[in-house]
């Protein structure tokens, strides 16, 4: 559980908790610093004397090293000074040297001159060595042990300071008791644990009082605040105290009896229907009391207004009930229109239907027609190929007839002159010339031949030529059916689109004439509906204004002067709905 959430005397308990071992950490610590305090001002005081011992013994060395005395009479004076020595009373010095022996004891002179090493207290510490020890380590230190002091008949706590003398190999101590510093201090002790007992004794009693004479009023205030959020307002505190926690129970009972006697009344008029009632607030700061008045003013004006609208209402209520009705019959004149409309679209988008079918059609024989013309033009245009192949040949055959002509004129003039030289040659060169005569002959038949064949071949050419113009004019006609048949198909493809769009409007067209006749048919069934909901309705703001008689209100006297003029109601309801008076 979270701290916030405890309860107050809890929460003050476990505070209280929490302090008291503050409360002993710092009594603690208070004691611990007095008592070591007392310990290091007796630590101190023997410190001191020993310094003052130690220089005087060191002032009988610089005598014997200025060379004022001998060693050994400076060490008799030396040592009678020493013992003569006394402070605080009683409290002595000795000597010692490092071996550890005795060297001078004012108090046991039988000890002079037997050696320590073994003598110790009775916890076993050997305290003369000790002694060397802590001289060895630096010229002075503290030894603590236990030592018979007198009146007592055990051995108490003592601290001794001892200090060497290095040239002699002295060593100067003195020692004080601690027993009366333990005393003190246990003293202390039982003072501080006795006065934080008893502090905490007291204040546990204080806070324990402190925090029932503040959880309980809380408590109780707690609880009528309990019972006011519950709506029992019958409880009350009557506390006799003028504390803050005082004024707030007379504050508490105040609201209560406000809640009771203002509050309260006037809810009750109000739950029974008497709005004829006052509230009085305090001040202008007087949040529920204001706000109950206004409660009160604002339902008297909205109780009036809904009188004058409840009229209102009744007389709108039958203005639309009229008009329900003549919707109803306009709605259902425009239903038998719609429908008639409806099958007159239906046979038309039936009809444009068709034509975009035919349409279809007549685009699918002009696409052949298109086709059947295009491989026209293509067979065409491979037989103006071949003719001009043909003129081709006919040309090369020409040129061939023409080296063949030549060929014939050569010989014939190769035979001439073989008749020439065989007539020169006389009677041995007649059949030479025989031969020459043939050849001659062939030559010229070869010759005649070759001409008739060359004038067979221009012709052939000529009239080739003649074809391939045709063809060419030919193709050129082809080309421009194959055109025009494309622009015919293209405009009955289009017309066939134009007829498909056409077909498709009239469907959404009909359609839509569909939803129009829903709609119509849904809006007459909505005007008999809100016929009949008007003649409700009328009759409801009847039985409201029965009910609103029930209410007493402050300005009653304005709603028999809106009863009394019913048809400048009626005339002033506006057009677009009820209560255009009430509205403004």
């Amino acid at each position: 559980m979270r701290f916030k959430d405890l309860k107050i005397a809890n929460k003050i308990y476990i505070l209280f908790a929490l302090a008291v071992p503050v409360m002993c950490f710092v009594f603690g610590m208070l004691y611990w610093k007095t008592s070591e305090n007392l310990y290091q001002e007796r630590y101190a005081q023997v410190r001191g004397q020993v310094d003052t011992a130690w220089g005087l013994i060191n002032h009988f060395v610089d005598e014997v090293e200025n060379g004022q005395m001998d060693e050994a009479q400076a060490q008799m004076m030396a040592k009678q000074a020493v013992k003569a020595l006394r402070y605080s009373g009683q409290e002595y010095f000795w000597i010692n040297d490092v071996v550890p022996k005795m060297v001078m004891h004012p108090i046991k002179p039988a000890l002079d001159g037997k050696d320590l090493s073994s003598f110790a207290d009775p916890d076993g510490v050997k305290l003369f060595v000790e002694m060397v020890k802590v001289t060895v380590a630096a010229e002075g230190g503290f030894v603590h042990y236990r030592w018979a002091k007198p009146g007592h008949e055990e051995p108490v706590d003592k601290v001794s300071y001892v200090k060497r003398i290095p040239q002699w190999g002295w060593i100067v101590g003195s020692g004080l008791y601690l027993d009366d510093v333990k005393e003190q201090t246990s003293i202390m002790l039982y003072g501080a644990i006795g006065v934080v007992g008893f502090t905490i004794i007291a204040s546990g009693i204080a806070v324990l009082l402190f925090a029932r004479s503040l959880s309980r009023p809380i408590g109780r205030t707690v609880t009528m605040i309990e019972e006011i959020s519950k709506g029992h307002l019958d409880l009350r505190l009557n506390m006799d105290r003028d504390d803050e926690i005082g004024r707030m129970a007379k504050t508490m009972d105040m609201l209560a009896d406000s809640l009771q006697h203002e509050m309260i009344d006037a809810l009750q008029k109000l739950a029974q229907g008497n709005l004829a009632f006052d509230v009085v607030p305090v001040d202008d700061q007087d949040v529920i009391r204001g706000s109950l008045k206004q409660l009160e003013t604002d339902l008297n004006d909205i109780m009036l207004q809904v009188k004058q609208a409840g009229e209102q209402i009744s007389s709108g209520a039958n203005q639309v009930s009229e008009a329900s009705q003549a919707l109803s019959h306009g709605a259902t004149t425009s239903a038998s229109s719609l429908e008639e409309i409806s099958a007159s679209m239906g046979e038309l988008a039936s009809q444009t239907t068709l034509n975009a079918e035919n349409a279809g059609q007549a685009r699918d024989l002009s696409g052949q027609a298109s086709s059947a013309a295009g491989r026209g033009n293509q067979c065409m245009d491979q037989m103006v190929t071949a003719m001009e192949e043909i003129n081709a040949s006919g040309r090369n055959i020409s040129n061939i007839i023409k080296v063949i002509d030549e060929i014939a004129f050569q010989t014939n003039l190769l035979a001439l002159n073989a008749a020439v030289e065989a007539a020169r040659a006389g009677q041995h060169g007649k059949g030479f010339a025989v031969v020459a005569e043939e050849v001659r002959n062939l030559a010229a038949r070869s010759a005649k031949a070759a001409s008739e064949t060359a004038d067979l071949i221009e012709t052939s050419v000529q009239r080739a030529q003649n074809g391939v113009e045709i063809a060419s004019q030919t193709a050129e006609a082809l080309e421009d059916i194959v055109t025009g048949v494309g622009k015919v198909t293209d405009l009955v493809a289009e017309i066939a689109v134009a007829s498909n769009e056409q077909a498709d409007g009239i469907t959404q067209i009909n359609q839509g004439l569909t939803q129009i006749d829903d709609v119509t048919q849904q809006n007459t069934a909505s005007a008999e509906e809100s016929a009949a909901s008007a003649e409700e309705l009328a009759s409801q703001a009847v039985q409201l204004q029965g009910v609103l008689s029930r209410f007493q209100l402050k300005g009653h006297a304005a709603a028999p002067r809106i009863a009394a003029q019913p048809s400048q109601q009626t005339q002033q309801v506006s057009p677009s709905g009820w209560g255009g008076e009430f509205l403004e």
